[in-house]
């Protein structure tokens, strides 16, 4: 099936960007040599390849595959921008972004998309040097690093406070148990970057603070009792919150669960 004026157009614009990519032929005993011609021959495209004039041959090979072997079409684009890629380094012409772009837009044209060139990776790497592209490498591995290494600490900390709690829960010393537990909740609300505003403090059984989520202020009460709370304390707390502001949110923290009245608050 021949090709429409549309696809014929834009393997002109094809042929033309791809034209300094690589060579168009080499001696067959340069070893590891790669043109044109060879790497026609390493995707099954050698019988495209008509030799000669350089740019008459490429739109061929180009206009031939789409034609005659369609599916292969993006494995004899990639396999050129990944030859030409070593090609043009030692050159001293590095393939550019505008290139690839160049690129792209002539295959959208013909009506594909491929992954590997759209890559946003690649395209912002033609920007550097080689020498930049394996800084920046080694900048990303860092911080992956750094990353990694802060999730693993973050995981250990929060595990020795959950261990820290289960200890304090058996503790018989209510007054003791309550000091440590101002002290957790303090790391607690660190360790979860919630900025606690100020240091918690323990007033008997209770312990009040506040912490900072999204630009908003949560005020905290934490109650650790014997028994589960009634509507009560949770009525004064709202009394608390409405009294600071209108903007003003809270947290109610009660350790040892509440009634079911205490659910249905509003």
């Amino acid at each position: 099936m021949p090709l429409t004026l549309k696809e014929t157009r834009a393997i002109s614009g094809l042929s033309d960007v791809l034209y300094d990519f690589l060579p168009g032929s080499g001696n067959s005993s340069w070893k590891g040599h790669v043109n044109f011609s060879s790497v026609a021959a390493k995707v099954g495209l050698a019988e495209f390849w008509q030799g000669g004039s350089k740019k008459p041959a490429i739109n061929s090979l180009l206009s031939q595959t789409l034609q005659r072997k369609r599916g292969s079409f993006e494995n004899l684009i990639l396999e050129v921008v990944r030859g030409g890629i070593a090609y043009r380094e030692k050159q001293g012409k590095p393939i550019t972004t505008a290139e690839i772009d160049a690129l792209n837009g002539h295959i959208y044209e013909i009506g594909f998309k491929f992954p590997d060139l759209w890559d946003k990776q690649f395209r912002d790497s033609l920007r550097q040097t080689t020498a930049q592209r394996a800084q920046e490498n080694v900048r990303r591995a860092d911080a992956e690093e750094q990353t990694i290494s802060k999730s693993a600490a973050r995981s250990r900390e929060l595990l020795q406070l959950k261990e820290g709690f289960l200890q304090l829960s058996q503790d018989t010393d209510r007054n003791k148990a309550g000091l440590a537990l101002e002290s957790m909740l303090n790391r607690l609300f660190s360790i979860c970057e919630l900025n606690p505003r100020a240091p918690f403090r323990v007033v008997g059984e209770q312990i009040d603070g506040s912490f900072l989520l999204d630009g908003e202020v949560y005020l905290v009460e934490a109650k650790w009792e014997k028994a589960a709370l009634k509507e009560a304390e949770l009525l004064i707390f709202r009394g608390v919150i409405e009294g600071k502001s209108n903007f003003t949110r809270g947290v109610f923290i009660a350790l040892n669960d509440v009634t079911n009245e205490v659910l249905t608050v509003g």
